[in-house]
């Protein structure tokens, strides 16, 4: 009988345990199913990806750098280029009162945030941290007309047709003109009006390219007109004006040299302005099939670092420094992208010239992060080997290479499933200076072959 109790109780105390438990399991998938709804009815959605990398560079510089390339800088190297975590709430401008605003934080870890990083000057002398915040804003879309939509904040770029993240691009390496010459992200505030379902213009106020902090005591404007008449065809102008280079500010220090940056040299004129125009023509002759072409000019006051012409060999004022470039742009899929063991290819050409070489080996542009190495040139008066671009800061005074270049880029896409994306690409780079390295001697190109894997969720 004692033993008949026993096993009574033990049986009525684990049918009550298993009560318990289903029940808190029931009060907790409820809890999860409201938080969920909640989550939902406020309009907050969490996205982001993983991409890593490996680049083969048939030269095998000694630098084990990849010359003039932005991002894919690692030769012969497996990277682990970049975890991405998005925040958002985009604005509703169908919806009223609170619906109409929102919000985006997209935040970048891995080898890639370095360099977009050091371009954005959001830690200064810290540009080798391997995180950046690439945007963080507000918007509101006000209920004028069709909807103004106003962002404040760090925003991407207006300028362009590639961005900094390499899955949203046609290919997985950068365009030289997208990594020398474009801005990355812009900071300020911006306006967006859709005139009809065909037509919109934006305009922005903005520190200036890649500006967290202003560098001078003047601002910059951004805008882009995007025209889409027929499906089959689109039109986009956009650009940029304004001073861009620093106005030497000390802060009280009692000096006029900044970062090697003296008031009124080359490279260091608050008054020098910047204007930038570009365009991107779009035709789909068949739905698989996209063309693009992107016609791009840029000119800056004062900013011209070839030998003998500017503040910076000092002979006096600096001439306009000028750069400007074209890339055609072949997507072609073979078969549904949205659906699993989707295969695409993708071709892009690319000719820039750096007339004043302003933006390339020794110019202006900040490389801290560790991109854009050269070998090193006759006309750059930097000894062979030497990775004179590689860690040049904002602003720097020397001479640059004026040089034209071109490449030809091949990818091979595949998604086995529609949130796995797949490339293998084949790229071909070529100067008109020696710039690039071959083992330990400078010549004037360089092919490599990369393979990618991003996962997207």
């Amino acid at each position: 009988m004692k033993s008949a109790s026993k096993r009574i109780g033990l049986g009525i105390g684990i049918c009550a345990l298993a009560s318990l438990l289903g029940g808190n399991a029931v009060f907790a998938d409820d809890v999860v199913k409201d938080a969920e709804s909640l989550w939902k009815a406020a309009g907050f959605q969490i996205s982001g990806t993983v991409l890593a990398s490996y680049t083969q560079n048939f030269n095998n510089p000694n630098t084990n750098n990849n010359q003039l390339r932005i991002f894919d800088t690692n030769a012969n190297s497996f990277m682990p280029s970049m975890a991405q975590i998005v925040f958002e709430r985009p604005a509703n401008a169908s919806g009223s009162g609170i619906d109409r605003a929102g919000f985006r934080a997209r935040l970048n870890f891995g080898a890639d945030a370095r360099f977009s990083s050091a371009r954005t000057n959001y830690q200064p002398g810290e540009s080798n941290k391997e995180i950046d915040i690439q945007e963080i804003y507000g918007e509101y879309i006000a209920p004028i007309g069709n909807g103004l939509k106003i962002q404040a904040g760090k925003i991407n770029t207006l300028i362009g047709y590639e961005v900094v993240n390499a899955w949203e691009n046609p290919n997985f390496s950068r365009s030289f003109m997208f990594g020398l010459s474009q801005a990355f992200t812009t900071t300020g505030i911006r306006f967006t009006y859709p005139f009809t379902s065909w037509a919109t213009a934006t305009i922005g106020l903005i520190n200036g390219w890649d500006n967290i902090d202003d560098n001078n005591r003047s601002k910059s404007f951004e805008y882009l007109v995007a025209l889409t008449p027929h499906e089959k065809f689109g039109f986009s102008v956009y650009g940029s004006y304004g001073a861009e280079q620093t106005n030497g500010n000390t802060n009280g220090l009692g000096t006029a040299t900044v970062n090697g940056c003296t008031i009124g040299s080359a490279g260091c004129d608050p008054q020098a302005k910047r204007t930038v125009v570009g365009g991107i023509i779009t035709f789909k002759p068949i739905a698989s099939t996209t063309l693009v072409l992107e016609p791009y000019y840029g000119n800056e006051g004062n900013q011209d670092f070839a030998p003998g012409t500017g503040g910076a060999s000092g002979t006096g004022t600096g001439k306009n420094a000028r750069w400007n470039g074209i890339i055609a742009y072949l997507t072609h899929d073979f078969n549904d992208q949205a659906k699993p063991n989707a295969f695409s290819l993708r071709l892009r050409g690319e000719l820039f010239e750096d007339a004043g070489g302003a933006r390339t080996c020794a110019g202006s542009v900040n490389f801290a992060g560790g991109a854009n190495t050269c070998s090193g040139s006759a006309s750059s008066g930097v000894a062979v080997g030497t990775a004179n671009a590689g860690f040049v800061p904002v602003n720097a005074v020397g001479s640059g290479t004026p040089q034209t270049l071109w490449e030809g880029t091949l990818t091979l896409q595949w998604k086995p499933v529609p949130q796995l994306q797949t490339r293998a690409e084949f790229r071909y780079d070529k100067s008109d200076q020696n710039v690039f390295l071959r083992g330990g001697e400078a010549t004037n190109n360089q092919q490599t072959l990369a393979f990618s894997v991003a996962y997207l969720f």
